[in-house]
């Protein structure tokens, strides 16, 4: 049996797409799979017990039925009352024997073990004496890091736990790479990062698709309120521009970009016009002001919908980016199509070898 963590020196780098899109390729492979998360960050009650979302995400994807507190033996604690408890538990160190028994159970008869990392490696967890470090040593796993590229990678942290690891670091999975800087990661990242004893064991390119969502849980997230096309509230969105230019100049930057939202001053009704007539899936009007009543019926018309939200244009615009930032992997289109992505890219068989499976 072998088990490997899945790590990252950053948090959002890709941590449960990758490990469901391995887990869903060893199972094809016609190997036997468990999964669990040590360490929770997003609590959600499931069938009375308490787990991790992004956990139980996984868990379904990978057809695996674990309790939610087994599946994930330790949360991080919400609020100062849980602070107290967690530190308790520390001291008894009874957080650390939770996860060791889980693991025990999930991991037998399998032929692999997934262990999802939480945030970042290898602090995250140290408050209770289960950070990442700790927890590959007691329970004997390979590392294998997820890395999110953003015109470079965390090179320092990289090398300074490739030393801690040792033989444990099996290699490097990057992620989120743009198409038009796939030749120089191909052709100068990777070679560095193997000429320093990191394995590059895929290249995941960027796919828009991934961090799409839904108009009605941007409406949500944005506090905002439909105020017309709640009918096409379900069409996805992957991206925003601001309505803060002249009309020719904005629709020349919109009128190409597909499943993009736009964020507009309530009271700029040439921009709302304009913008109804491209492929935007919904407009944002900010400053809590009402559309009038014939941008509603275009709207309706058009199959846009219409959200206002109290905030000004460039507020609501740092609220969207760390909102599709943070867009977690829940659409079941969206997993499949990670899971292809991951498929195409990923050298399974280098992993397969690294860890003696």
């Amino acid at each position: 049996m072998a088990g490997i963590y899945i790590a990252s020196t950053a948090p959002r780098a890709g941590k449960s797409l990758l490990t469901f899109s391995l887990g869903v390729l060893l199972q094809q492979s016609g190997r036997s799979v468990g999964y669990m998360k040590p360490l929770g960050r997003l609590p959600q009650k499931h069938e009375e017990l308490m787990g991790d979302s992004d956990a139980l995400v996984v868990q379904e994807v990978l057809g695996q039925n674990i309790p939610a507190d087994v599946l994930t033996p330790v949360m991080l604690p919400q609020n100062l009352h849980g602070l107290a408890i967690a530190g308790r538990e520390q001291e008894d160190g009874e957080n650390l024997t939770r996860i060791h028994n889980a693991y025990r159970h999930i991991s037998e008869g399998k032929d692999v073990t997934l262990v999802s990392g939480a945030a970042s490696f290898p602090a995250a967890g140290r408050f209770a004496h289960v950070d990442g470090m700790r927890l590959v040593r007691e329970l004997d796993l390979k590392v294998l890091f997820v890395e999110r590229y953003t015109g470079q990678i965390n090179f320092d942290e990289l090398l300074f736990v490739k030393d801690m690891l040792g033989e444990a670091q099996i290699g490097l999975v990057l992620n989120d790479v743009p198409e038009r800087e796939m030749r120089d990661v191909y052709k100068i990242l990777k070679p560095w990062l193997e000429g320093h004893g990191i394995t590059v064991h895929g290249v995941l390119k960027h796919e828009p698709g991934l961090t799409a969502m839904r108009v009605s849980d941007l409406a949500y997230g944005l506090n905002g309120r439909i105020v017309a096309g709640n009918a096409q509230a379900s069409r996805m969105v992957n991206g925003f521009l601001l309505g803060a230019m002249q009309v020719d100049n904005f629709m020349l930057h919109l009128r190409n970009r597909e499943n993009c939202a736009v964020i507009v001053g309530g009271d700029r009704a040439d921009l709302q016009l304009a913008a109804l007539h491209t492929k935007t899936p919904c407009i944002i009007l900010t400053g809590n002001m009402a559309p009038s009543e014939l941008i509603r019926t275009k709207a309706e018309a058009a199959d846009v919908t219409l959200i206002m939200v109290r905030e000004d244009t460039y507020s609501v615009a740092r609220s969207m980016s760390r909102i599709l930032r943070s867009k977690k992997l829940r659409d079941l289109a969206q997993i499949r199509l990670g899971i292809a992505l991951v498929e195409k890219a990923l050298d399974k068989e280098s992993i397969l070898r690294a860890i003696g499976c």
